[in-house]
């Protein structure tokens, strides 16, 4: 009876969990971004501006404070994404990234996630043509890796095969790794989307492709 109440429970954890922090995690940011506007000087602003119109006594007029200040972050956004294109704005983001460089602490932090933004929301990973897995450091040890060439006339001219531009991924930062180059027997191409094969290596093998199936089943 013990066993089945166990069992009962672990199943209705992975069912539960997921849902949970996820509810948990939205809740933590919209309360996030409520204390920060509560403070901030556009909501000052907005506040002192419906005051005019007589409307401070309604409670539900601080909601609406709040929705304008989230636009008016998102328009923020949109214009520092404006600023950004041209060259006076790409001048003042390499100031800031020198800064944010040069900042003892900070500086690993922020080059870090960075990192995986730029990779995530460009399009370096349409470089990638496929997943694939390599015995890398050593025999048998396998490392998942992205194929970037189907060939290396410098090296195929040396050792007189065909080999595979491979880049090796460090985990949980994608960016950096290693380069190598394998002979294309040696290189087993696997059936799964670059996106998923990104995802596996940032969360360290905890995220693996085709599980969602398995916990569904």
């Amino acid at each position: 009876m013990s066993r089945k109440l166990k069992s009962y429970f672990y199943a209705g954890s992975i069912v539960i969990l997921p849902i949970f922090l996820t509810v948990f995690i939205i809740n933590w940011m919209i309360n996030f971004v409520v204390m920060l506007s509560s403070r901030s000087f556009t909501v000052k602003l907005l506040s002192e501006f419906i005051n005019k119109f007589g409307f401070s006594n309604i409670r539900e007029i601080r909601y609406i404070i709040y929705i304008l200040y989230i636009f008016c972050i998102i328009l923020f956004i949109i214009f520092v994404g404006y600023i950004t294109r041209n060259i006076l704005g790409r001048k003042i983001t390499s100031l800031i990234n020198k800064i944010m460089y040069r900042l003892p602490i900070i500086k690993h932090i922020y080059s870090t996630i960075s990192q995986i933004v730029n990779l995530i929301s460009s399009n370096k990973n349409t470089s990638y043509k496929k997943a694939v897995l390599i015995e890398y450091p050593r025999k048998g040890i396998y490392s998942v890796g992205f194929l970037t060439s189907e060939t290396n006339p410098l090296i195929e001219d040396v050792i007189g095969e065909k080999v595979y531009n491979i880049f090796v991924p460090t985990s949980p930062n994608p960016t950096s790794g290693m380069f190598v180059s394998m002979k294309q027997k040696d290189v087993k191409i696997l059936d799964i989307k670059i996106e998923d094969a990104i995802k596996l290596v940032i969360s360290g093998g905890v995220l693996i492709p085709g599980m969602e199936n398995n916990h569904e089943t």
